[in-house]
């Protein structure tokens, strides 16, 4: 879909060989300035520094592995919103400036489709079940929330106001897929990985069912508010159901990606890396 506009949220970066000497005064700076206190933590990263002077404006600060062995210098991962990266540039040059590489390791990717969510299907390609709470739809449970294929596809114009934002004119679907390569990629390569994401999921514009009889209708639906998945149907109901898919609107994540991901990703690269892209 040409329409459709693929953006970049949560983002998550690491910094490599960071040493404790300066992370020591660097955590101390952070604590003053911003008036907060490090959280220790036993499992995943040890010490925590979480930021958010707005509901909407934050910057988390994790540094240390509690399983890897004693040692002057660790990883640092930052993680915030793209958006949010410029109002923190101070933060970013003193780490790239104490840091030995800079590398991607997770975001998500959004897709805004300008249809209703009734007019979107959405279906996982890896047996991944559908849940529904609130009118968004999820795949994956909160605990995998951080991991690869981890999916939501909400209401957008509907989260707006909830937020008390400026209203989107129109209907607005956003599906969010959390990309998480298998190696972490140099942040200064990213622009030339866009993500790949239809091997995971299928997205279609539901424009017209008629032909499809009421049975076969309300297995679509089915799918749709999560009540079933298409690994619940025969083999024939399956093939029936693709048959009138291939005849509506594909949205091609790929495709999208690969016409916008360079763009989207350029300016984010040249604020870490302090270099053109």
């Amino acid at each position: 879909m040409s329409n459709t506009k693929q953006s970049i949220d949560r983002i998550v970066i690491e910094y490599r060989d960071v040493y404790w000497s300066f992370f020591n005064s660097f955590k101390q700076s952070i604590c003053d300035y911003y008036g907060i206190k490090p959280t220790i933590r036993e499992k995943g990263f040890k010490y925590h520094l979480h930021i958010e002077e707005y509901p909407d404006r934050y910057f988390h600060i994790s540094y240390e592995l509690c399983y890897t062995p004693k040692s002057k210098k660790h990883p640092l991962r930052i993680e915030t919103h793209p958006d949010h990266l410029e109002h923190f540039k101070p933060i970013l040059d003193a780490l790239r400036a104490h840091a030995s590489s800079i590398w991607f390791v997770r975001c998500d990717v959004a897709f805004d489709i300008p249809h209703p969510m009734n007019e979107v299907f959405t279906a996982s390609r890896t047996g991944r079940r559908m849940n529904l709470y609130e009118g968004t739809r999820y795949y994956g449970k909160k605990s995998q929330r951080q991991q690869a294929g981890y999916c939501r596809v909400y209401d957008k114009c509907k989260e707006q106001r909830k937020r008390k934002r400026k209203g989107i004119g129109g209907a607005l679907t956003r599906v969010e897929i959390v990309y998480k390569p298998e190696e972490k990629i140099p942040m200064d390569s990213l622009v030339q990985f866009p993500p790949t994401l239809n091997n995971l999921y299928s997205c279609f514009i539901l424009t017209d069912v008629t032909p499809l009889k009421p049975e076969k209708r309300a297995m679509v639906l089915a799918v749709q508010q999560g009540l079933m998945t298409m690994d619940d149907f025969t083999p024939h109901h399956r093939r029936m159901i693709q048959k009138l898919l291939e005849s509506q609107e594909t949205v091609d994540f790929d495709q999208i990606a690969q016409k916008q991901w360079g763009e989207n990703m350029s300016a984010l690269c040249t604020l870490l890396c302090g270099a053109e892209f």
